[in-house]
């Protein structure tokens, strides 16, 4: 009789660990499952648009259309790291898009001298991820 008890004991203990053992399973899946999603979402980096905006106008405030804008930073002598050209639209502005030239991490981007038809008018400051503006009157 004893014995009987003590199987049927060893028995019910068996299946309680299983049972146990079978929810601490799907626990640790779920757990596993919520923290993978939580990272993934939260993980994604988008790198923000690094925009110039160069605006033209005359002294009477009225925008100059159709001008070739230079933004550009020389190095050294025998080359340039930034020269980008743009001409500007109805508004009178140029707008140049540096997404390319800058990398995530970095810190600060560029001060650029600006050049109209040839002529250096002015510096723009280029800050990294924002749309940065310049306006110089002619």
């Amino acid at each position: 009789m004893l014995a009987y008890k003590v199987n049927e004991f060893v028995e019910l203990s068996e299946i309680k660990a299983h049972h146990t053992m079978k929810n601490s399973f799907k626990i640790v899946l779920l757990f596993t499952f919520i923290m993978t999603l939580v990272f993934s979402l939260t993980s994604c980096y988008k790198k923000k648009d690094t925009i110039a905006n160069v605006t033209l106008l005359n002294v009477n405030d009225e925008p100059i259309v159709g001008k070739e804008v230079r933004l550009f930073y020389d190095v050294n002598a025998d080359s340039a790291r930034i020269d980008e050209v743009s001409t500007t639209g109805g508004g009178g502005t140029a707008t140049f898009n540096f997404n390319e030239l800058y990398q995530s991490g970095q810190a600060g981007f560029a001060v650029l001298d600006i050049y109209v038809q040839g002529v250096i008018v002015g510096i723009i400051k280029v800050e990294e991820e924002k749309t940065t503006a310049e306006t110089i009157i002619l």
